[in-house]
């Protein structure tokens, strides 16, 4: 078979490697996408479920980075309403604290004064008796609380958006396609993948390596790649308590004693409460990262710290799931390993007509002016493309207000509660009509496979976004893994088993 010509291979299928696929697909660049596993496998799932600009990185006066950060949050929020919610965060400033009540104050000023006109609403401190009303916040050595807004998303939906994006707009998108071998040439290179128990070439001009934690693996499959950058892969550890938040779906930015900042997060309508994330080295591939004990302790003894509970301090025992995820960060050679710094580094080469350029680094918030930034580089290494266009596009799913999700809720097949079409909307947006369309068509469709799941929805993850199997849908598809019993899991493995079969 004679390998596919395209204009741009991208590796790696999270949020980086999605926004570039997206970015120049939309600029007319024929493009294809390898990510070996399923799409947001890896750090791109396992992020804090935040869109946000990055308080604590003023201590490290990125001020840049944070500025980039709040007007791609604001954005987001216009792109993908769906998917992007205001939160509202509350800062807790008890006494002996590393950072005083007025010098967080400044530091919220200062992230107004960055957010300007695309601010989600003022900081402020709270008074005596909204702090009186703040339920389970211990009060002794409380000095101050003070508020500020950010944004929470789905992570993993967000990654699946900018991809169906880039294949709406001509991409060739796969999961499960591992990339072998890359091959310099005259014209640029021969990319030789696996799928589907397959073998495939494809002829690029140019390659883009978005593989995060393995972006040097990746370079080195390669037998002319860019020069590697020094590479430093931090783990982000979470975990998950069956609790509801604290204040009514408000976050808590909590500080510890160490100087680290944990974030305490209402999660899924505010049934369960997110503790991350913690900060420190990965040893070994990344694919093995998993929260150890120590790490789930340190987030236990954090939230301890600040809050009581009825049914007496959180302990392993109340801890229902935990994930990790590992920032591939270039390395400064700072030892503090919150100071590294998130912003993206970026590595090339030119081959013949085309080019090689792997990126490192990067943040979820700020995924779609990263691409931006491939672009230009691609640009200068000899790509003709159009103009940029993703600022301000909505995202798929994206093209109807709040409140007009909430009246395509209402307006589903009675067929399915209440409940799963607010879910839906949630998940898939204005897209949601193409679920109501199947069971109009074909009303057996409505039939539940597992509790809470209808079958049009495992037909339309699995012909629509790619998915495998029950891991997929239960995990990245959707969030449904964390109500979902043990025979409500092995009904909905058994259906992907059935249609692969």
């Amino acid at each position: 078979m004679a390998p596919s010509s395209v204009d741009l291979f991208v590796v790696g299928g999270g949020v980086n490697g999605a926004a570039v696929a997206r970015d120049a697909a939309g600029r007319g660049l024929r493009v294809a996408l390898a990510e070996r596993h399923d799409y947001a496998a890896a750090t791109s799932s396992a992020s804090s479920k935040l869109l946000h600009g990055g308080l604590r990185y003023l201590e490290s006066l990125e001020f840049g980075l944070v500025r980039d950060s709040l007007i791609e949050r604001y954005l987001l929020l216009k792109e993908a309403p769906h998917l992007v919610h205001p939160l509202r965060f509350l800062v807790p400033v008890t006494e002996g604290q590393g950072r005083p009540p007025w010098l967080v104050h400044l530091g919220l000023k200062l992230y107004d004064l960055l957010a300007g006109r695309r601010s989600l609403g003022a900081s402020g401190r709270l008074g005596p008796e909204q702090i009186a009303e703040l339920p389970r916040l211990r009060k002794d050595r409380l000095t101050a609380v003070f508020q500020y807004q950010d944004c929470r998303t789905d992570d993993s939906r967000l990654v699946l958006a900018l991809l169906l994006d880039a294949r709406e707009r001509g991409a060739d998108v796969a999961n499960y396609r591992e990339v072998l071998r890359i091959t310099a040439r005259r014209t640029g290179y021969r990319v030789l993948v696996a799928e589907q128990g397959r073998r495939r070439e494809f002829e690029a001009r140019f390659v883009v390596n978005t593989a995060g934690p393995w972006v040097n693996a990746v370079n080195r499959l390669c037998d002319k790649p860019p020069p590697e950058l020094p590479l430093r892969l931090v783990r982000g550890s979470h975990i998950v308590l069956a609790m509801p938040s604290p204040a009514q779906e408000a976050a808590y930015t909590l500080q510890n004693e160490d100087g680290r900042v944990v974030f305490a997060l209402p999660w899924l309508e505010g049934r369960y409460l997110v503790l991350g994330t913690t900060e420190v080295p990965q040893e070994g591939d990344a694919s093995s990262a998993a929260c150890g004990e120590e790490e789930r302790d340190y987030l236990l003894s954090v939230y301890n710290r600040y809050f009581d509970h009825p049914r007496g301090p959180a302990s392993a025992r109340h801890v229902i799931t935990s994930w990790s995820g590992v920032r591939a960060l270039v390395d400064s050679g700072q030892g503090n390993l919150s100071r590294i710094t998130r912003g993206a580094g970026f590595s090339h080469v030119s081959q013949g007509a085309g080019g090689f350029i792997s990126v490192y680094g990067g943040k979820l918030t700020t995924h779609r002016s990263l691409a931006e930034e491939v672009m230009t580089r691609l640009g200068r290494l000899g790509a003709a493309m159009g103009p940029a266009w993703t600022r301000g596009a909505p995202l798929p799913g994206g093209a109807l207000t709040r409140d007009q999700l909430a009246v395509l809720a209402d307006e589903g097949p009675e067929t399915l509660d209440l409940a799963t079409r607010r879910r839906w909307v949630s998940t898939y947006g204005d897209r949601t009509r193409l679920l109501y369309d199947a069971i109009e068509g074909d009303p057996t469709l409505a039939r539940t496979v597992a509790p809470g799941i209808a079958e049009a929805e495992l037909v339309h993850a699995r012909e629509r976004e790619d998915a495998r199997s029950a891991e997929d849908f239960l995990y990245r598809r959707t969030k449904l893994f964390i109500d979902q019993t043990a025979s409500g899991r092995a009904e909905v493995e058994a259906w992907f088993a059935g249609k692969s079969g």
